[in-house]
């Protein structure tokens, strides 16, 4: 085990996996986040719809 860690941390092939890695947890990690975001903005907007609060579909007939 102990030579696994020591190919991850030094050497440049395991160095780069390793950036890699972190960076693809925190790729993750970011569009979590940016897809909870959006998801509540849409629910809001469409609350705010529901509740007569927009006037986007004003001039409309159903």
């Amino acid at each position: 085990m102990g030579s696994a860690w020591q190919g991850l941390f030094g050497t440049d092939y395991g160095l780069l996996s390793l950036a890699v890695i972190v960076f693809m947890l925190g790729m993750g990690v970011f569009f979590v986040w940016f897809f909870i975001r959006k998801i509540q903005q849409s629910t809001d907007e469409h609350a705010r719809e529901l509740a007569g609060g927009s006037s986007r579909n004003s001039g409309r007939h159903a």
